[in-house]
Protein backbone atom coordinates (compact mmCIF):
# COMPACT_ATOMS: atom_id res chain seq x y z
CA UNK A 1 0.00 0.00 0.00
CA UNK A 2 1.18 3.28 -0.75
CA UNK A 3 1.49 5.77 2.17
CA UNK A 4 0.82 9.21 2.13
CA UNK A 5 1.98 12.10 4.95
CA UNK A 6 -1.42 13.25 6.80
CA UNK A 7 -2.62 16.33 6.51
CA UNK A 8 -2.70 19.10 9.22
CA UNK A 9 -2.29 18.54 12.41
CA UNK A 10 -0.84 14.68 11.86
CA UNK A 11 2.86 14.92 13.11
CA UNK A 12 0.71 16.11 16.47
CA UNK A 13 -1.19 13.13 16.35
CA UNK A 14 -4.47 15.35 16.22
CA UNK A 15 -7.56 13.63 15.39
CA UNK A 16 -8.21 16.25 12.48
CA UNK A 17 -4.43 15.22 10.70
CA UNK A 18 -5.98 11.25 11.23
CA UNK A 19 -8.22 11.37 8.54
CA UNK A 20 -4.98 11.43 6.05
CA UNK A 21 -4.90 12.80 2.46
CA UNK A 22 -7.34 10.55 1.44
CA UNK A 23 -9.93 11.83 2.94
CA UNK A 24 -11.51 9.59 5.91
CA UNK A 25 -8.73 7.06 6.01
CA UNK A 26 -9.50 5.58 9.92
CA UNK A 27 -7.00 6.99 12.33
CA UNK A 28 -6.08 3.82 13.31
CA UNK A 29 -3.63 3.86 10.31
CA UNK A 30 -2.02 6.46 11.63
CA UNK A 31 -1.32 5.34 14.87
CA UNK A 32 -0.30 2.07 13.15
CA UNK A 33 2.18 3.88 11.55
CA UNK A 34 3.11 5.85 14.09
CA UNK A 35 4.08 2.32 15.98
CA UNK A 36 5.76 1.35 13.02
CA UNK A 37 8.32 4.03 13.37
CA UNK A 38 8.85 3.71 16.67
CA UNK A 39 9.70 0.12 16.27
CA UNK A 40 11.38 0.62 13.41
CA UNK A 41 14.17 3.15 15.82
CA UNK A 42 13.12 1.54 18.50
CA UNK A 43 15.46 -1.54 17.52
CA UNK A 44 13.41 -4.15 18.97
CA UNK A 45 9.61 -5.74 18.62
CA UNK A 46 7.22 -4.28 21.13
CA UNK A 47 5.70 -1.05 21.50
CA UNK A 48 8.08 1.98 22.67
CA UNK A 49 7.94 5.42 23.80
CA UNK A 50 9.09 8.29 21.55
CA UNK A 51 11.86 9.10 23.75
CA UNK A 52 13.00 5.55 24.25
CA UNK A 53 13.13 4.89 20.43
CA UNK A 54 15.37 8.43 20.51
CA UNK A 55 17.78 7.45 23.00
CA UNK A 56 18.35 4.05 21.47
CA UNK A 57 18.76 5.55 18.02
CA UNK A 58 20.85 8.10 19.67
CA UNK A 59 22.97 5.17 21.31
CA UNK A 60 23.36 3.77 18.20
CA UNK A 61 20.51 0.50 18.18
CA UNK A 62 20.13 1.21 14.32
CA UNK A 63 21.51 -1.73 12.40
CA UNK A 64 21.99 -2.53 8.95
CA UNK A 65 20.22 -5.96 9.55
CA UNK A 66 16.62 -4.81 10.43
CA UNK A 67 13.48 -3.97 8.23
CA UNK A 68 13.54 -2.07 5.16
CA UNK A 69 13.15 1.43 6.95
CA UNK A 70 16.35 0.90 9.29
CA UNK A 71 18.82 -0.51 6.14
CA UNK A 72 17.55 2.18 4.36
CA UNK A 73 19.01 4.43 6.85
CA UNK A 74 22.37 3.13 6.92
CA UNK A 75 23.44 4.25 3.89
CA UNK A 76 25.59 7.17 3.92
CA UNK A 77 25.12 10.25 5.39
CA UNK A 78 22.19 10.99 3.75
CA UNK A 79 20.19 8.14 5.42
CA UNK A 80 21.83 9.73 8.87
CA UNK A 81 19.85 12.60 7.99
CA UNK A 82 16.96 10.23 7.31
CA UNK A 83 16.71 8.69 10.49
CA UNK A 84 17.32 11.57 12.29
CA UNK A 85 14.59 13.74 11.45
CA UNK A 86 12.21 10.50 11.62
CA UNK A 87 13.35 10.29 15.20
CA UNK A 88 13.26 14.18 15.66
CA UNK A 89 9.47 14.28 14.30
CA UNK A 90 8.54 11.64 16.89
CA UNK A 91 10.30 12.92 20.10
CA UNK A 92 9.18 16.69 19.28
CA UNK A 93 5.34 16.81 19.54
CA UNK A 94 4.43 12.99 20.37
CA UNK A 95 4.77 10.01 22.43
CA UNK A 96 3.22 6.71 22.54
CA UNK A 97 1.20 5.12 25.61
CA UNK A 98 0.70 1.23 26.26
CA UNK A 99 -1.65 0.49 23.69
CA UNK A 100 0.47 2.35 20.37
CA UNK A 101 -1.73 5.37 20.79
CA UNK A 102 0.08 8.77 19.92
CA UNK A 103 -0.49 11.13 23.11
CA UNK A 104 0.08 14.63 22.41
CA UNK A 105 3.12 16.34 24.51
CA UNK A 106 3.40 20.36 24.72
CA UNK A 107 6.95 20.85 25.04
CA UNK A 108 8.88 23.86 25.41
CA UNK A 109 9.80 26.30 22.76
CA UNK A 110 13.27 24.98 21.56
CA UNK A 111 15.38 27.93 19.24
CA UNK A 112 15.85 26.92 15.37
CA UNK A 113 18.90 26.25 14.10
CA UNK A 114 19.59 22.68 16.21
CA UNK A 115 22.00 20.74 13.57
CA UNK A 116 21.52 17.23 13.20
CA UNK A 117 23.10 14.73 15.58
CA UNK A 118 25.02 17.44 17.73
CA UNK A 119 21.33 19.59 18.01
CA UNK A 120 22.48 23.38 19.50
CA UNK A 121 25.95 22.76 20.86
CA UNK A 122 27.38 24.95 18.05
CA UNK A 123 25.34 27.32 20.23
CA UNK A 124 26.89 27.09 23.73
CA UNK A 125 30.03 25.89 22.36
CA UNK A 126 30.38 29.34 20.56
CA UNK A 127 28.61 31.91 23.21
CA UNK A 128 31.55 33.34 25.37
CA UNK A 129 29.00 34.08 27.82
CA UNK A 130 26.28 31.38 28.30
CA UNK A 131 24.29 32.72 31.02
CA UNK A 132 23.97 36.64 28.59
CA UNK A 133 23.00 33.94 25.30
CA UNK A 134 20.61 32.21 27.32
CA UNK A 135 19.27 35.69 28.48
CA UNK A 136 18.48 36.91 25.51
CA UNK A 137 17.35 33.63 23.60
CA UNK A 138 14.32 33.97 27.44
CA UNK A 139 13.29 37.07 26.05
CA UNK A 140 12.59 35.36 23.01
CA UNK A 141 11.25 31.94 23.82
CA UNK A 142 10.20 32.54 27.51
CA UNK A 143 11.29 31.52 31.14
CA UNK A 144 11.36 28.05 30.04
CA UNK A 145 13.02 26.92 26.74
CA UNK A 146 14.52 23.94 25.50
CA UNK A 147 18.17 23.02 23.74
CA UNK A 148 19.05 19.84 22.85
CA UNK A 149 22.86 18.93 23.17
CA UNK A 150 24.17 16.06 20.75
CA UNK A 151 23.59 12.54 21.91
CA UNK A 152 22.72 13.39 25.04
CA UNK A 153 19.27 14.47 27.17
CA UNK A 154 18.04 17.78 26.33
CA UNK A 155 18.14 20.60 28.79
CA UNK A 156 15.61 23.00 30.19
CA UNK A 157 16.73 26.63 30.78
CA UNK A 158 14.81 28.22 33.32
CA UNK A 159 15.54 31.75 33.58
CA UNK A 160 12.36 33.54 35.78
CA UNK A 161 11.58 33.27 39.80
CA UNK A 162 8.51 31.35 39.36
CA UNK A 163 9.72 28.67 37.22
CA UNK A 164 12.76 27.76 39.53
CA UNK A 165 10.86 28.30 42.36
CA UNK A 166 8.58 24.99 40.75
CA UNK A 167 11.59 23.52 40.25
CA UNK A 168 13.19 23.79 43.51
CA UNK A 169 9.73 23.54 45.61
CA UNK A 170 6.50 21.44 43.82
CA UNK A 171 9.17 19.63 41.42
CA UNK A 172 12.01 18.95 44.11
CA UNK A 173 11.96 15.46 44.56
CA UNK A 174 11.62 15.03 40.42
CA UNK A 175 15.07 17.11 40.15
CA UNK A 176 16.98 15.32 42.85
CA UNK A 177 19.79 13.69 41.15
CA UNK A 178 23.02 15.43 38.81
CA UNK A 179 23.49 14.89 35.31
CA UNK A 180 26.39 12.03 34.42
CA UNK A 181 29.41 14.12 32.85
CA UNK A 182 32.53 13.80 31.64
CA UNK A 183 34.19 15.71 34.17
CA UNK A 184 32.42 14.30 37.16
CA UNK A 185 33.50 10.68 35.47
CA UNK A 186 37.18 11.96 34.93
CA UNK A 187 37.77 14.71 38.09
CA UNK A 188 35.61 14.03 40.91
CA UNK A 189 36.23 10.61 41.50
CA UNK A 190 33.47 9.20 39.60
CA UNK A 191 30.77 11.48 40.65
CA UNK A 192 31.58 11.26 44.40
CA UNK A 193 32.56 15.29 44.82
CA UNK A 194 29.43 16.86 46.66
CA UNK A 195 27.97 18.81 43.64
CA UNK A 196 28.45 15.73 41.01
CA UNK A 197 26.81 13.10 42.79
CA UNK A 198 23.48 11.32 42.16
CA UNK A 199 20.34 11.08 43.74
CA UNK A 200 20.31 7.93 46.09
CA UNK A 201 21.98 5.99 49.21
CA UNK A 202 25.88 7.43 49.18
CA UNK A 203 24.38 11.09 48.03
CA UNK A 204 22.16 10.95 51.58
CA UNK A 205 24.85 9.40 53.47
CA UNK A 206 27.80 12.31 52.15
CA UNK A 207 24.79 15.11 52.81
CA UNK A 208 24.67 13.69 56.42
CA UNK A 209 28.40 13.60 57.00
CA UNK A 210 28.62 17.62 55.30
CA UNK A 211 25.83 19.01 56.81
CA UNK A 212 26.07 17.39 60.57
CA UNK A 213 29.80 16.92 60.82
CA UNK A 214 31.46 19.72 58.91
CA UNK A 215 29.26 22.90 58.13
CA UNK A 216 27.61 22.39 61.56
CA UNK A 217 27.49 25.62 63.60
CA UNK A 218 29.36 24.19 66.21
CA UNK A 219 32.38 22.81 63.65
CA UNK A 220 31.96 26.34 62.03
CA UNK A 221 32.50 27.89 65.16
CA UNK A 222 35.48 25.82 66.24
CA UNK A 223 37.44 26.94 63.24
CA UNK A 224 36.59 30.33 63.65
CA UNK A 225 40.56 31.35 65.25
CA UNK A 226 41.33 29.53 62.31
CA UNK A 227 39.91 32.22 60.15
CA UNK A 228 40.78 35.20 62.29
CA UNK A 229 44.38 34.16 62.35
CA UNK A 230 44.88 33.39 58.54
CA UNK A 231 42.97 37.22 57.89
CA UNK A 232 45.43 38.93 60.39
CA UNK A 233 48.76 37.23 58.64
CA UNK A 234 47.71 38.23 55.29
CA UNK A 235 47.10 41.75 56.93
CA UNK A 236 50.48 41.77 58.22
CA UNK A 237 51.79 41.01 55.25
CA UNK A 238 49.97 43.77 53.29
CA UNK A 239 51.03 46.23 55.88
CA UNK A 240 54.82 44.96 55.67
CA UNK A 241 55.30 45.89 51.93
CA UNK A 242 53.58 49.32 52.45
CA UNK A 243 56.75 49.43 55.05
CA UNK A 244 59.20 48.59 52.81
CA UNK A 245 57.62 50.62 50.16
CA UNK A 246 58.91 53.89 52.24
CA UNK A 247 55.16 53.87 53.88
CA UNK A 248 53.97 55.09 50.46
CA UNK A 249 51.05 53.63 48.76
CA UNK A 250 51.77 49.95 47.85
CA UNK A 251 50.54 48.05 44.83
CA UNK A 252 48.81 45.54 45.12
CA UNK A 253 46.90 42.89 42.34
CA UNK A 254 44.30 41.81 44.58
CA UNK A 255 42.89 39.02 43.33
CA UNK A 256 46.34 36.79 43.41
CA UNK A 257 46.63 38.08 47.48
CA UNK A 258 43.11 36.79 47.97
CA UNK A 259 43.69 33.86 45.94
CA UNK A 260 46.19 33.18 48.19
CA UNK A 261 44.07 33.93 51.74
CA UNK A 262 41.63 31.59 50.59
CA UNK A 263 43.40 29.05 49.58
CA UNK A 264 45.48 29.03 53.20
CA UNK A 265 41.82 29.50 54.75
CA UNK A 266 40.64 26.26 53.47
CA UNK A 267 43.45 24.24 53.40
CA UNK A 268 44.00 25.51 57.00
CA UNK A 269 40.16 24.47 57.78
CA UNK A 270 40.20 20.88 55.62
CA UNK A 271 43.75 19.70 56.15
CA UNK A 272 45.76 22.06 58.81
CA UNK A 273 48.02 22.99 56.06
CA UNK A 274 49.57 26.47 54.69
CA UNK A 275 50.75 27.18 51.79
CA UNK A 276 51.84 30.92 51.14
CA UNK A 277 53.31 33.78 53.48
CA UNK A 278 56.12 33.63 55.69
CA UNK A 279 57.93 30.49 56.62
CA UNK A 280 56.65 28.37 54.30
CA UNK A 281 58.93 25.34 53.42
CA UNK A 282 60.21 25.23 49.91
CA UNK A 283 58.03 21.90 49.60
CA UNK A 284 55.28 23.42 50.71
CA UNK A 285 55.88 26.03 47.73
CA UNK A 286 55.87 23.50 45.69
CA UNK A 287 52.91 21.72 46.64
CA UNK A 288 50.60 24.68 46.59
CA UNK A 289 51.94 25.39 43.34
CA UNK A 290 51.02 21.85 42.17
CA UNK A 291 47.08 22.45 43.87
CA UNK A 292 46.59 25.59 42.45
CA UNK A 293 47.29 24.96 39.61
CA UNK A 294 44.87 21.57 39.23
CA UNK A 295 41.76 23.63 41.07
CA UNK A 296 42.21 25.91 38.12
CA UNK A 297 42.28 23.26 35.58
CA UNK A 298 39.41 21.40 37.43
CA UNK A 299 37.04 24.73 37.20
CA UNK A 300 38.51 25.30 33.19
CA UNK A 301 37.43 21.70 32.14
CA UNK A 302 34.25 21.90 33.98
CA UNK A 303 33.25 24.60 31.94
CA UNK A 304 34.66 23.48 29.08
CA UNK A 305 32.95 19.46 28.54
CA UNK A 306 30.08 20.02 27.60
CA UNK A 307 31.18 18.59 23.62
CA UNK A 308 32.21 15.26 25.76
CA UNK A 309 28.81 15.25 27.39
CA UNK A 310 27.03 16.15 24.18
CA UNK A 311 28.77 13.52 21.92
CA UNK A 312 30.43 10.66 24.30
CA UNK A 313 32.81 9.12 21.51
CA UNK A 314 34.71 12.53 21.45
CA UNK A 315 36.17 11.28 24.68
CA UNK A 316 37.04 8.42 23.29
CA UNK A 317 39.05 10.10 20.33
CA UNK A 318 40.07 12.64 22.36
CA UNK A 319 41.40 14.59 19.30
CA UNK A 320 42.05 17.85 21.69
CA UNK A 321 43.73 15.78 24.65
CA UNK A 322 41.10 16.95 27.01
CA UNK A 323 40.11 14.03 28.11
CA UNK A 324 43.69 12.91 28.80
CA UNK A 325 43.92 16.67 30.38
CA UNK A 326 41.10 15.81 32.96
CA UNK A 327 42.26 12.75 34.24
CA UNK A 328 45.77 14.04 34.61
CA UNK A 329 44.09 17.00 36.86
CA UNK A 330 42.14 14.09 38.90
CA UNK A 331 45.99 12.38 39.32
CA UNK A 332 47.15 15.54 40.69
CA UNK A 333 44.15 16.30 43.24
CA UNK A 334 44.24 12.75 44.41
CA UNK A 335 48.30 12.86 45.01
CA UNK A 336 47.43 16.11 47.68
CA UNK A 337 44.33 14.33 49.23
CA UNK A 338 45.64 11.15 49.18
CA UNK A 339 48.93 12.47 51.41
CA UNK A 340 47.21 14.63 53.42
CA UNK A 341 44.55 11.58 54.47
CA UNK A 342 47.65 9.11 55.18
CA UNK A 343 49.55 12.25 57.24
CA UNK A 344 46.26 12.72 59.21
CA UNK A 345 45.74 8.79 59.55
CA UNK A 346 49.01 8.66 61.68
CA UNK A 347 48.70 11.40 63.59
CA UNK A 348 45.30 9.82 64.80
CA UNK A 349 47.18 6.28 65.28
CA UNK A 350 48.99 8.74 68.07
CA UNK A 351 46.47 10.78 70.02
CA UNK A 352 44.90 9.53 73.11
CA UNK A 353 42.07 10.89 75.45
CA UNK A 354 41.00 14.52 75.11
CA UNK A 355 43.05 15.16 71.82
CA UNK A 356 40.11 12.94 70.39
CA UNK A 357 37.87 15.37 70.73
CA UNK A 358 39.69 18.22 70.19
CA UNK A 359 39.66 17.54 66.35
CA UNK A 360 41.24 20.99 64.16
CA UNK A 361 40.43 19.93 60.88
CA UNK A 362 37.70 18.75 58.59
CA UNK A 363 40.16 15.17 58.24
CA UNK A 364 40.67 15.21 61.63
CA UNK A 365 37.12 14.43 62.04
CA UNK A 366 36.56 12.21 58.85
CA UNK A 367 39.11 10.04 60.56
CA UNK A 368 38.28 10.17 63.78
CA UNK A 369 34.77 8.64 62.10
CA UNK A 370 36.75 6.36 60.66
CA UNK A 371 38.34 5.25 63.43
CA UNK A 372 35.89 5.02 65.38
CA UNK A 373 33.13 2.95 62.79
CA UNK A 374 30.74 5.72 62.27
CA UNK A 375 30.39 5.30 58.27
CA UNK A 376 27.81 3.72 56.91
CA UNK A 377 27.58 0.32 55.46
CA UNK A 378 26.22 2.30 52.72
CA UNK A 379 29.82 3.83 51.97
CA UNK A 380 31.68 1.24 50.09
CA UNK A 381 34.87 2.89 49.69
CA UNK A 382 35.94 5.39 52.86
CA UNK A 383 39.33 6.46 50.90
CA UNK A 384 37.66 7.84 47.87
CA UNK A 385 34.35 9.31 50.14
CA UNK A 386 36.64 11.41 52.63
CA UNK A 387 39.28 12.31 49.71
CA UNK A 388 35.99 13.45 47.85
CA UNK A 389 34.53 15.52 51.05
CA UNK A 390 37.63 17.21 51.85
CA UNK A 391 38.15 18.15 47.91
CA UNK A 392 35.01 19.39 47.75
CA UNK A 393 35.54 22.52 49.65
CA UNK A 394 38.68 23.37 48.20
CA UNK A 395 37.76 23.32 44.41
CA UNK A 396 34.23 24.91 45.52
CA UNK A 397 35.82 27.66 47.82
CA UNK A 398 39.16 29.20 46.19
CA UNK A 399 38.10 30.83 43.48
CA UNK A 400 34.37 31.57 44.14
CA UNK A 401 35.31 33.07 47.39
CA UNK A 402 38.31 35.16 45.64
CA UNK A 403 36.44 36.13 42.88
CA UNK A 404 33.34 37.80 44.78
CA UNK A 405 35.57 40.07 47.16
CA UNK A 406 37.02 40.94 43.62
CA UNK A 407 33.94 42.01 42.44
CA UNK A 408 33.22 43.47 45.67
CA UNK A 409 36.12 45.77 45.87
CA UNK A 410 35.93 46.48 41.98
CA UNK A 411 32.17 47.83 42.51
CA UNK A 412 33.26 49.76 45.49
CA UNK A 413 36.13 51.29 43.66
CA UNK A 414 33.88 52.51 40.99
CA UNK A 415 31.67 54.45 43.48
CA UNK A 416 34.11 56.20 46.14
CA UNK A 417 30.96 57.28 47.91
CA UNK A 418 30.24 53.87 48.87
CA UNK A 419 33.56 53.00 49.79
CA UNK A 420 33.44 55.55 52.34
CA UNK A 421 30.08 54.47 53.63
CA UNK A 422 31.24 51.12 54.54
CA UNK A 423 34.22 52.73 55.95
CA UNK A 424 32.02 54.97 58.16
CA UNK A 425 30.22 51.89 59.00
CA UNK A 426 33.08 50.18 60.33
CA UNK A 427 34.44 52.90 62.46
CA UNK A 428 31.13 54.01 64.03
CA UNK A 429 30.53 50.42 64.83
CA UNK A 430 33.64 48.90 65.38
CA UNK A 431 36.32 52.00 66.06
CA UNK A 432 39.88 52.01 65.00
CA UNK A 433 41.29 50.88 68.38
CA UNK A 434 40.79 46.79 67.45
CA UNK A 435 40.42 44.82 64.68
CA UNK A 436 36.76 43.55 63.39
CA UNK A 437 35.65 40.18 64.98
CA UNK A 438 33.20 37.85 63.37
CA UNK A 439 30.81 38.61 66.21
CA UNK A 440 30.65 42.94 64.54
CA UNK A 441 29.29 41.08 61.04
CA UNK A 442 25.46 41.17 62.32
CA UNK A 443 26.00 44.84 62.90
CA UNK A 444 27.26 45.49 60.04
CA UNK A 445 24.52 46.21 57.52
CA UNK A 446 25.38 47.94 54.95
CA UNK A 447 28.72 45.75 54.58
CA UNK A 448 25.94 42.62 54.32
CA UNK A 449 23.91 44.72 51.35
CA UNK A 450 27.34 45.11 49.34
CA UNK A 451 27.97 41.78 49.44
CA UNK A 452 24.25 40.73 48.83
CA UNK A 453 24.14 43.18 45.99
CA UNK A 454 27.65 41.91 44.32
CA UNK A 455 26.37 38.37 44.57
CA UNK A 456 23.04 39.79 43.02
CA UNK A 457 24.73 41.41 39.95
CA UNK A 458 27.77 38.35 39.42
CA UNK A 459 26.58 35.27 41.27
CA UNK A 460 29.65 33.04 41.21
CA UNK A 461 28.01 30.26 39.30
CA UNK A 462 25.33 32.85 36.62
CA UNK A 463 24.28 29.12 35.40
CA UNK A 464 23.58 27.01 38.80
CA UNK A 465 24.87 23.46 39.49
CA UNK A 466 22.71 21.56 37.09
CA UNK A 467 19.96 18.83 38.42
CA UNK A 468 18.33 16.10 36.22
CA UNK A 469 15.16 14.95 35.77
CA UNK A 470 14.04 11.34 37.51
CA UNK A 471 10.90 10.81 36.21
CA UNK A 472 8.61 12.71 33.23
CA UNK A 473 6.79 15.87 34.73
CA UNK A 474 5.74 19.49 33.84
CA UNK A 475 7.42 22.19 33.95
CA UNK A 476 6.02 25.53 33.43
CA UNK A 477 3.07 23.80 32.14
CA UNK A 478 5.56 21.86 29.65
CA UNK A 479 6.12 18.28 29.49
CA UNK A 480 9.31 17.90 30.84
CA UNK A 481 10.28 13.63 29.58
CA UNK A 482 12.84 11.76 32.18
CA UNK A 483 15.98 12.75 32.13
CA UNK A 484 16.53 16.33 30.79
CA UNK A 485 18.88 18.18 32.54
CA UNK A 486 17.69 21.30 34.40
CA UNK A 487 19.79 24.63 34.48
CA UNK A 488 18.70 27.13 36.34
CA UNK A 489 20.06 30.87 34.70
CA UNK A 490 20.56 32.98 37.72
CA UNK A 491 22.30 36.07 36.32
CA UNK A 492 19.08 36.36 34.50
CA UNK A 493 16.71 35.54 37.65
CA UNK A 494 18.58 38.32 39.47
CA UNK A 495 18.65 40.91 36.81
CA UNK A 496 15.08 40.74 35.82
CA UNK A 497 13.34 44.37 35.43
CA UNK A 498 9.98 43.15 36.72
CA UNK A 499 11.57 42.20 40.07
CA UNK A 500 14.21 44.44 40.23
CA UNK A 501 14.27 48.08 40.08
CA UNK A 502 16.93 49.50 37.46
CA UNK A 503 18.59 45.64 37.64
CA UNK A 504 22.21 46.55 36.02
CA UNK A 505 22.70 49.48 38.65
CA UNK A 506 24.97 48.55 41.55
CA UNK A 507 22.81 49.68 44.24
CA UNK A 508 23.43 47.88 48.08
CA UNK A 509 20.89 49.94 49.54
CA UNK A 510 17.77 47.92 47.82
CA UNK A 511 18.80 45.33 50.75
CA UNK A 512 18.21 48.06 53.10
CA UNK A 513 14.63 49.04 52.26
CA UNK A 514 12.37 46.93 49.76
CA UNK A 515 14.66 43.92 49.83
CA UNK A 516 16.06 43.88 53.49
CA UNK A 517 14.55 40.52 53.83
CA UNK A 518 15.88 38.66 51.05
CA UNK A 519 18.81 35.81 52.40
CA UNK A 520 21.47 34.00 49.57
CA UNK A 521 20.98 30.83 50.99
CA UNK A 522 17.99 29.79 48.63
CA UNK A 523 15.12 30.93 50.27
CA UNK A 524 14.64 33.92 48.24
CA UNK A 525 14.04 32.27 44.74
CA UNK A 526 14.94 35.99 43.41
CA UNK A 527 17.97 35.63 44.44
CA UNK A 528 19.75 32.65 43.91
CA UNK A 529 23.77 32.77 43.37
CA UNK A 530 24.62 29.39 45.11
CA UNK A 531 21.47 27.62 44.20
CA UNK A 532 18.59 26.16 46.15
CA UNK A 533 18.65 24.94 49.80
CA UNK A 534 19.66 21.50 48.41
CA UNK A 535 22.81 23.03 46.60
CA UNK A 536 24.39 25.55 49.48
CA UNK A 537 26.07 23.00 52.13
CA UNK A 538 28.99 25.29 52.59
CA UNK A 539 27.66 28.62 51.57
CA UNK A 540 27.02 29.49 55.65
CA UNK A 541 31.40 29.17 55.64
CA UNK A 542 32.14 31.01 52.58
CA UNK A 543 29.88 34.02 53.73
CA UNK A 544 31.40 34.19 57.31
CA UNK A 545 34.96 34.28 55.58
CA UNK A 546 33.98 36.83 52.88
CA UNK A 547 32.30 38.93 55.32
CA UNK A 548 35.16 39.20 57.96
CA UNK A 549 37.79 39.57 54.94
CA UNK A 550 36.28 42.63 53.19
CA UNK A 551 35.22 43.84 57.03
CA UNK A 552 38.91 43.84 57.56
CA UNK A 553 40.32 45.12 54.26
CA UNK A 554 38.08 47.99 54.33
CA UNK A 555 38.67 48.88 58.31
CA UNK A 556 42.19 48.63 57.46
CA UNK A 557 43.41 50.02 54.42
CA UNK A 558 42.49 53.12 52.02
CA UNK A 559 42.00 51.83 48.68
CA UNK A 560 41.92 53.73 45.42
CA UNK A 561 43.17 52.92 41.82
CA UNK A 562 45.85 54.09 39.81
CA UNK A 563 45.63 57.64 38.45
CA UNK A 564 41.97 57.39 40.17
CA UNK A 565 40.85 55.76 37.00
CA UNK A 566 37.91 53.59 37.33
CA UNK A 567 37.87 49.91 36.84
CA UNK A 568 37.16 48.15 33.96
CA UNK A 569 34.51 45.40 34.75
CA UNK A 570 34.59 42.98 31.61
CA UNK A 571 33.83 39.25 32.63
CA UNK A 572 35.97 36.76 31.74
CA UNK A 573 34.07 33.82 29.83
CA UNK A 574 33.79 30.20 31.77
CA UNK A 575 31.82 28.48 34.51
CA UNK A 576 33.14 31.38 37.14
CA UNK A 577 32.11 34.40 36.63
CA UNK A 578 35.40 36.67 37.23
CA UNK A 579 36.83 39.78 36.02
CA UNK A 580 39.04 39.75 33.33
CA UNK A 581 41.50 42.23 33.99
CA UNK A 582 43.82 42.14 37.36
CA UNK A 583 42.33 43.80 39.99
CA UNK A 584 45.65 46.72 40.34
CA UNK A 585 44.85 48.84 43.25
CA UNK A 586 47.26 51.15 46.24
CA UNK A 587 46.78 50.39 49.76
CA UNK A 588 47.76 52.65 52.23
CA UNK A 589 47.27 51.55 56.21
CA UNK A 590 44.50 53.74 57.76
CA UNK A 591 44.45 51.96 61.55
CA UNK A 592 47.71 51.69 63.86
CA UNK A 593 50.38 49.27 62.98
CA UNK A 594 49.98 47.74 66.81
CA UNK A 595 46.86 46.30 65.33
Amino acid sequence: MRKRRASGGSEMGGADGAKGARGGAPATNDKRRDTAKARTYGGGGGDVSASAAAARWRAGALRCSGGPATRRGCVGGAGLWTGWRKVRKITKSSSFNGKGAVVNKNYAPEPPGAWPIIGHLPLLVSAKQPHRAFAALAEKYGPAFMLRMGMSSPMLIVSSREVAKECYTAKDHVFATRPVTTAGKLMAYDHSVMGFTPFGTYWREIRKIATVELFSARRIGMLKPVRQSEVSLWMKGLHEKWVQNGNSSVSVELKTQLEELTFNLLTQMVAGKRYYGSNVAKADEKMAGLFCHAVQQFNYHLGNSEMYDALPFMAWLDFKGDAKAMKNTQKDLDYIMQTWLDEHRAKADQMRGDAINNTRDFLDVLVMMEKTGQFSSAIKDIDTTIKALALTQLVAGVDSMANTMVWVLALLLNNPEMLAKAQIELDTNVGKDRLVEESDIPNLKYLQALLKETLRMYPVGPLLVPHEAMEDCHVAGYFVPRGTGLFINAWTIQRDPNVWAEPDRFMPERFLTTNADMDVKGQSYELLPFGSQDDRAPVGLALQVMHLTLARILQAFELKTHSNVGVDLEECSGILLSMMHPLQVLMAPRLPRTL
